[in-house]
């Protein structure tokens, strides 16, 4: 389904891998605006200023309404320099002259910065009346007690005394838009405006709203009109019988309390952000009317229509609507009069189709789509122009296949709708703006967790030729909760009503009934077949899955299209070189059917410096090995990285961080305000270097070709602490092949009493695109040098064997004395750190030192886990206490010995605990 340094090596690193820049907002003196740079604003716009040095939080305001608030909540948890930008988009607000403002929360006070500004809003469709723009909004805490309890409450009564209410706007995340309205528990809120209605003899009213976030109640002039679970999706209310001409009040009581939502969904993966949103508006129509229109293509060209009613009627009335249809070039394919049959009572119409012989298919390469105008009578609903794409997709043997072509080895993210200042509102500007660098970037598919996304995402996917996972809000429920009548009916109705929505999009693909439940369960398997029958009563035309992280005990498989599996080896537990057994095993499981992994990731910290948990180094290693190991794995859809950007979690979240930064969840590889990571460059790089060695006076860097296409760039090498390297360097691989870069390194091995701290080598190739680097670590040279680890492991050259029975002797002048210790071998990184001599028990080590004084140089890590902190005594006196290291790590540490034979005692510094040894060099 995350501040410190580590050291000298830590700061060699943090210098090799993110040079760190203040933002000139960390260093203005007063506030004034970045962006916007214009005065004119229409559609998406960036919001950004500069603030006082202490200021702990930036407020955004039109005309004294809550845009926006930005805090510095992720640059105290994150150490980095505080950025105070977010966006919001224009056509939310009403047309022309406005007043944008901006407060800076300092520890003296507050210091604003205003900047007038001109709207444009588009005009609303006939029959519609957009409620965009500003409300009167309170949190039940603001309001008296019992102000939004019972059937009628009395908040949502024409005269309620709106003085304690504040102005916001509508869409918005109420807990992004002010902090003080943000709560962990979550949340029950009061939304109020006035509406103003016309006359309109034989036209119905009804309210719309696109997302309100969870257990929504809405009011007309004090009558309950309707209320909605869930969010995410639209909700249809008609209001008629409530409305009157001339002014109305409309209210909302939105419940996003954790005891309202925890009986559908989880709390603790991503931030519930609540509230209207997504936008809202007024329909006038008739008694009869359309209120949804889809339009679906076929490979074998046949173009289905599809709608939902409203009717009053008591037998089933029809609407005529023109349609016309154009090719990707524009000429025309068709142009007629289609009938809906609208049922009595409402609801689905029977679907439309139109033959149009062999069309132009979508895919991912050749993302072309059609346009279908379909021009609806006024009062019967809106008109609409519609883009479907024409394609197949389907599941032939172990493959997923679209338009008859193998899908294979797609790179893939998840997405979060998470944005500073907006919370889960996000402008549709900005959503194509991250969509389009992603796919740039070479993504191909991708998740929106774990959510219905929004018809702005669609668009845009279909648009670039992105395939698309959509998913019902149903995580980590029990088996018995799954199969309760609540969450059966609240999963059935999100599925529902997403396809009805989104079926028209010919990037969606796959329908997720959910993510992570307890399918491993009799009960969980029965959800997913029932929720999966049911969804392919309503769309047949797709492929079904439920995202599991339960791996080879789940029993939901045989009721899926294709298995999605969340894997996380080498971040919670088990290693890299584990994942392609893992899924081999799933896969003859599932009898067959395609795989993808849906998850995998590893927190990271931007400008954090360490090689182990937590830093950058690590999330790109595991990028990079996933892409190693499984990237171009047969019959697998592909890997989805989980996340492409950051997001808030929960106040606790840790996500395997050794060091957390909650409530942010950091496994993105951007950041928050979408500043990249070093796994951001790492995912599509042409080159991999290999493993280098431990060096004494050179280091043989040998860079791979990836892709068969070749690669140059440059390579560039921060050294060892105590040595100095060559200057950058170009380089150039050939398709297929390899080259071997020799790194002159000079400098002196640290003395005793000090940490051989490693380098960094990196094979850049662009300022986006860079090869996973490589630690540089040097190893001291010397009179004896001891490879520790197995008796039959392959051995280091230049060093000896100390294997699990290498028994002391004087002509040697180096083994175990008593019992031998164990033995582990990772079979990587290389010949000397790949196995290791390990115990939880003290073992003695016996070395004849040569006369004078010398220096022992001891080798500590471990590929696949943590090392925990050692001791090793001479005499009876400590001569060497080690920290612990993070997965993945090595570290020389160096202590003095006078000639002679020493008996070297090797212990756990806590017991229960592995101390481990991967080498030992007398010098």
């Amino acid at each position: 389904m995350q501040a410190g340094s580590r050291g000298s090596a830590a700061l060699a690193i943090a210098i090799a891998l993110v040079p760190l820049l203040v933002p000139a907002s960390a260093q203005a003196s007063t506030v004034a605006f970045i962006s916007p740079t214009v005065s004119s604003l229409s559609g998406t716009v960036d919001l950004e200023v500069t603030a006082p040095p202490g200021t702990t939080s930036v407020r955004f305001s039109v005309d004294g309404t809550a845009v926006a608030e930005v805090t510095g909540q992720y640059a105290t948890a994150t150490g980095s320099a505080p950025i105070w930008r977010t966006a919001t988009d224009a056509g939310w607000f009403t047309a022309g002259s406005h007043t944008l403002r901006a407060d800076a929360i300092t520890p003296s006070g507050t210091v604003t910065a205003t900047k007038a500004v001109t709207t444009t809003r588009p005009a609303d469709p006939p029959g519609t009346t957009s409620l965009d723009g500003t409300w009167a909004f309170a949190t039940e805490a603001e309001l008296a007690a019992g102000a939004l309890d019972g059937t009628r409450p009395a908040a949502a009564q024409p005269g309620f005394d709106e003085s304690r209410l504040s102005p916001v706007l509508v869409p918005s995340s109420y807990g992004a838009v002010r902090s003080k309205w943000d709560a962990a528990q979550g949340n029950r809120v009061l939304y109020r405006r006035s509406i103003d209605l016309a006359p309109a003899a034989g036209l119905r009213t009804h309210l719309v709203f696109e997302s309100c976030f969870f257990a929504c109640r809405y009011f007309l002039n004090g009558v309950d009109v309707g209320a909605s679970t869930g969010g995410y999706l639209p909700v249809r209310l008609d209001a008629t019988a409530a409305a009157r001409d001339g002014a109305n009040t409309l209210a909302v009581v939105a419940d996003g309390r954790n005891s309202t939502t925890n009986a559908f969904t989880t709390t603790h993966l991503y931030w519930q952000w609540g509230g209207l949103v997504q936008s809202a508006r007024v329909e006038r129509v008739r008694g009869v009317a359309i209120t949804n229109l889809t339009a679906e293509g076929s490979r074998a060209g046949v173009l289905t229509l599809r709608a939902q009613g409203t009717s009053t009627a008591t037998t089933a009335i029809g609407i005529a609507t023109k349609v016309v249809v154009r090719r990707p070039d524009g000429t025309e394919a068709a142009n007629r009069t289609v009938w809906f049959n609208v049922p009595a009572g409402g609801g689905a119409v029977q679907p439309v189709t139109i033959d149009l012989g062999a069309p132009v298919l979508w895919s991912p390469a050749n993302p072309s789509r059609y346009t279908v105008d379909i021009a609806v009578p006024s009062g019967y609903g809106r008109s609409v122009t519609l883009r479907p794409g024409f394609r197949d997709v389907a599941v032939s043997g172990s493959d997923v296949v679209l338009n008859g072509q193998v899908l294979a080895n797609l790179p893939g993210f998840n997405r979060h709708a998470d944005y500073p200042g907006l919370g889960r509102t996000i402008p549709d500007g900005l959503v194509v703006r991250e969509l389009r660098e992603l796919y740039a970037k070479g993504y191909r598919i991708f998740r929106p967790g774990h959510y219905p996304t929004t018809p702005a995402v669609l668009d845009e996917a279909d648009r670039l030729g992105m395939l698309v996972i959509e998913e019902v809000s149903i995580q980590q429920l029990s088996g018995t909760a799954l199969i309760s009548p609540a969450v059966t009916a609240f999963a059935k109705d999100q599925l529902r009503r997403m396809i009805d929505r989104d079926r028209g999009h010919p990037s969606v693909v796959i329908w997720s009934v959910g993510n992570e439940n307890h399918t491993q369960t009799a009960e969980g398997a029965e959800y997913v077949r029932d929720l999966v029958t049911y969804g392919k009563s309503l769309d047949a035309t797709r492929l079904y899955t439920e995202v599991s992280a339960w791996h080879t005990s789940d029993k939901s498989y045989a009721h899926q299209d294709i298995v999605l599996a969340n894997v996380y080896y080498g971040w919670y537990g088990s290693k890299f070189t584990d994942v392609p057994g893992l899924l081999d095993r799933i896969q003859a499981l599932a009898s067959g059917k395609p795989v993808m992994i849906s998850e995998y990731g590893a927190e990271a910290v931007k400008g954090r410096s360490n090689l182990g948990f937590g830093g950058e180094y690590y999330q790109g290693l595991m990028i990079d090995e996933y892409n190693r190991l499984v990237g171009k794995r047969p019959h697998t859809l592909g890997l989805m990285y989980w996340t492409s950007t950051e997001f808030v979690a929960s106040p606790t979240w840790s996500g395997g961080n050794p060091e957390p930064v909650a409530p942010f969840h950091t496994k993105g590889m951007r950041t928050w305000f979408g500043e990249a990571k070093l796994g951001w460059r790492v995912m599509f790089a042409p080159v991999r270097i290999r493993e280098i060695a431990p060096f004494t006076s050179s280091a043989s860097v040998t860079i791979d070709d990836v892709n068969g296409k070749g690669a140059s760039g440059t390579l560039k090498v921060t050294p060892p602490a105590g040595f100095t390297g060559p200057a950058d360097q170009p380089f150039t691989v050939p398709p297929g092949g390899s080259t071997t870069v020799d790194v002159p390194l000079t400098g002196q091995f640290p003395k005793a009493g000090t940490d051989g701290a490693p380098g960094l080598v990196r094979a850049v190739i662009d300022a986006d695109t860079e090869a996973q680097p490589r630690p540089l670590w040097p190893a001291p040279g010397g009179v004896l040098a001891l490879d520790a680890g197995g008796d039959t492991s392959p051995l280091a050259p230049g060093y000896q064997r100390l294997g699990t029975s290498t028994s002391y002797s004087t002509a040697t002048g180096f083994g175990w004395v008593g019992t031998g210790p164990q033995q582990r071998d990772r079979a990587n990184p290389d010949d000397l750190r790949r196995d290791f001599a390990t115990d939880t028990a003290a073992r003695t080590l016996r070395i004849t030192v040569p006369s004078g004084g010398r220096t022992v140089h001891v080798l500590v890590g471990d590929r696949q886990y943590a090392a925990d902190p050692m001791r090793i005594s001479a005499g009876g006196t400590t001569v060497l206490d080690t920290a612990a290291l993070p997965k993945g790590s090595f570290r020389w540490h160096a202590v003095p010995l006078t000639g002679g034979t020493h008996d070297l005692v090797i212990s756990a510094t806590t017991a229960g605990t592995y101390w481990k040894l991967a080498a030992l060099v007398v010098s």
